[in-house]
């Protein structure tokens, strides 16, 4: 019922505005070829996948209303094939009494990290995908009163109006206070929602001169659903716990010829250590040896990775070099509990100002027991080209 308020809501919209000679847009057309290269990890049954994606987003403003439609196709090999219509964002903003008021679907990101975000409360994304992917916002309220210096906001917030949360992710009240000073800034916030009780958190950034800045970012969660450590000839399970943190501190180093260096660490309470990763692997090559009929407990070990980190402890390195044309990055993750690996290696060439070329390659491994060298994919190569009109 919620998915038809929402197209409801933006039918409304589009009749509206289709009458108007204000109405200012934006496209952007995305389509990628892919090869994921499937892995021997016992947790998983597949074959290495091509597939091609075409991703068309429109942006939207008419007076105080801002929106963006996301249309997706996706076709893999063997015929199958995927389409979806989404609004991503549609709200409308405007002042009243000193405040800033908002109201409608819109995205909701406070945190300050590269490599991952223990801030992003509300509709969790991928953080650097190498495939398309649709980002959708929130069904948010909020009033906002701002200062010389900074701001405080008032959120009531719905993550389940989201198309694909089938009114699972959670609800509640949020508060923000956000400072900017003359070389730092910093903000604490407090959520209170249905599923997961009590969440705080903050984060502070500070430059140093032209060169440097240091981030970090923390958070602290009431309640949370845990994979419980792998036990043999037993389907996992999920139990609630309590009191889960995250933390995540970083720095950047840029210089004017367009290179920049980001290292970053951090820390999940959440996840699993290298004792039950290895468990896991344990016993996943253990249901192999018996045979077909332990398949269903041997998949069912890989439901861990649904988690944000597979990982407590995680290291990132990240460089790029931005110029006029060219755009080449690479990303490393290294997992220090049990020598995981996540490699990323990719690239932009700007041919125009409305016309992008990328690829991107990305490769996991490490030791043979890592959470990473178990993942379904050992490598993901996409080919992709953007368009703006």
């Amino acid at each position: 019922m919620k998915s038809f308020y929402i197209w409801a809501l933006s039918l409304m919209f589009g009749s509206a505005i289709s009458q108007a000679g204000a109405l200012e847009s934006q496209w952007e057309l995305a389509m990628a070829a892919a090869y994921d290269r499937a892995s021997d990890s016992a947790l998983f049954e597949g074959e290495s996948n091509v597939s091609r994606q075409a991703l068309l987003q429109g942006a939207f403003q008419y007076e105080a209303w801002e929106g963006q439609v996301s249309a997706f196709h996706q076709a893999e090999r063997g015929g199958s094939e995927d389409s979806l219509l989404v609004v991503a964002e549609l709200f409308r903003q405007g002042s009243w009494q000193d405040w800033d008021w908002l109201i409608g679907k819109r995205r909701l990101d406070f945190g300050v990290g590269y490599g991952h975000r223990p801030l992003d409360w509300f509709l969790p994304m991928e953080r650097n995908p190498v495939s398309l992917q649709v980002n959708e916002g929130v069904g948010v309220m909020s009033a906002s009163h701002f200062t010389g210096s900074g701001e405080f906001s008032v959120m009531l917030v719905d993550a389940g109006i989201s198309q694909h949360s089938g009114g699972r992710l959670p609800k509640g009240i949020a508060a923000r206070w956000y400072q900017l000073g003359a070389s730092a800034e910093w903000q604490l916030l407090g959520y209170i929602d249905d599923k997961r009780g009590v969440n705080l958190g903050g984060s502070w950034v500070n430059t140093y001169g032209e060169q440097w800045e240091a981030h970090a970012e923390w958070r602290y969660q009431q309640d949370h659903w845990r994979w419980q450590p792998p036990e043999l000839k037993a389907i996992p399970k999920q139990e609630k716990e309590h009191n889960g943190w995250q933390a995540l501190i970083g720095m950047t180093w840029a210089n004017s010829a367009g290179h920049s260096v980001i290292l970053e660490y951090w820390f999940d309470s959440r996840s699993w250590g290298k004792n039950e990763w290895d468990q896991v692997f344990d016993y996943s090559q253990w249901y192999q040896n018996q045979g077909v009929q332990w398949d269903s407990f041997r998949r069912s070990s890989a439901m861990a990775f649904s988690g944000e980190n597979a990982l407590r402890h995680n290291l990132l390195l990240h460089w790029m070099l931005s110029n006029n044309e060219y755009h080449p990055k690479v990303d490393l993750i290294y997992t220090p509990e049990d020598s995981g690996l996540i490699l990323t290696i990719g690239g932009e060439r700007k041919l125009t100002e409305d016309w992008v070329l990328g690829a991107s390659a990305r490769f996991f491994g490490g030791r043979n027991e890592s959470a990473f060298a178990q993942l379904q994919s050992q490598a993901a190569f996409t080919f992709s080209t953007t368009i703006v009109f």
